[in-house]
């Protein structure tokens, strides 16, 4: 004979009537709770600033004391940062530009870019402001074992690479070993370069870090060429890679060329060039627009955000990488590939992220 169930306690089948079905919500308790405490909250990691630092010219680090939802990250991990701009919310990606720290404070640095919205708005946060974060997320990460590491960075590209850093020295300074680094950081100039100092203090705790302070303004472009002559046993390094899109291709071409057999690794921040085929197969993309429906061209492996970009159009994002569904649209008809994870779109209506899909027919989209 099946077993029945036992009847719900009288009082949770109170809890469960539908006039306090508001109370069983997450979201609910969370307005509750930021009556008392902006920061507080069941559902979602949210962090107070505590502190705000001018790094360099147009550069400032903003350090952040996470509530418990935040379950803390690994050197070279990013997180989505989220303001709320003229009432809407915005998000942006950001690597942690310090290694985890006993008393939890994370330090997120960013450069203004007059037209961002998050990167204008997290300028002007003062300090006691609670912001809104997403989990760590990304797998740029220290490779283990000892083999030979070779960091190449440029502008930003820097913050992920300096809690790696300090991992390291900490490691070094508790041991008395350390790891076989170089380092090879380009920025326009001493000024302008972010954590240039910080940087030096971490090769004098870290004897085993060799490291160059490119200038581009004086030496010109950080390029192959020159990375060869900094580091002339680069082949046989592990690779790290973090910067703006140009230079990260340089490297990437200079690593295929070469048929280095070590690793490389590469972190890239916002969008990087599609670069574009002559005889790839273009898919037309017909989006409405408000009142209006706007046409424009996607070539085969260009994501449609990349594309609608290009053809003049504004569509909201956030990480350009599949992780904050700023980007989610409706595909009214059209089969996308989905980057993320490899899967087929079906022909008809569904949702769709526009950073990490790409056409494989002419698409139909709408808001």
């Amino acid at each position: 004979m099946a077993a029945h169930p036992a009847p719900a306690h009288p009082l949770l089948r109170v809890w469960r009537h539908p006039l306090l079905e508001p109370f069983n919500r997450a979201s609910s308790w969370d307005r509750l709770l930021g009556l008392a405490n902006p920061a507080w909250s069941l559902s979602e990691p949210r962090a107070r600033v505590v502190d705000t630092v001018d790094e360099a010219p147009g550069v400032k680090s903003v350090w952040l004391k996470p509530n418990a939802r935040f379950r803390g990250f690994r050197a070279g991990q990013h997180t989505l940062l989220e303001l709320e701009v003229d009432g809407a919310r915005h998000a942006r990606c950001f690597s942690f530009s310090h290694a985890p720290r006993r008393d939890g404070l994370l330090r997120l640095t960013i450069r203004h870019k007059p037209e961002g919205p998050v990167s204008t708005a997290a300028h002007a946060l003062h300090k006691g402001a609670v912001v809104r974060l997403g989990q760590a997320q990304g797998d740029f990460a220290l490779p283990a074992g000892e083999q030979p590491l070779l960091m190449l960075s440029a502008g930003s590209g820097i913050t992920p690479m300096l809690p790696m850093l300090q991992l390291l020295a900490d490691a070094h300074q508790a041991t008395g070993v350390g790891r076989d680094v170089v380092l090879v950081h380009s920025g326009r100039n001493e000024a302008e370069t972010v954590f240039a100092n910080e940087l030096r203090e971490l090769a004098r705790r870290l004897p085993s870090l060799r490291l160059h302070l490119h200038e581009s303004a004086r030496a010109g472009r950080l390029d192959a060429g020159a990375i060869a002559q900094h580091v002339p046993d680069w082949a046989r390094r592990e690779i790290l890679l973090c910067g703006p899109d140009g230079f990260m291709r340089a490297v990437e071409a200079m690593h295929t060329q070469a048929g280095a057999g070590t690793r490389l690794q590469v972190e890239s921040f916002g969008r990087r060039q599609h670069v574009a085929r002559p005889d790839a197969e273009r898919h037309a993309v017909e989006w409405e627009v408000g009142a209006q429906a706007r046409t424009f061209t996607v070539e085969s492996g260009q994501n449609l955000l990349d594309a609608a970009e290009a053809a003049g159009l504004q569509p909201r994002f956030g990480c350009r990488r599949g992780i904050c569904h700023t980007c989610q649209c409706r595909k009214r008809s059209g089969i996308v590939h989905n980057q993320l994870t490899g899967r087929l779109s079906g022909p008809g209506e569904e949702w769709i992220q526009l950073c990490i899909s790409t056409p494989l027919s002419d698409i139909e989209l709408a808001p």
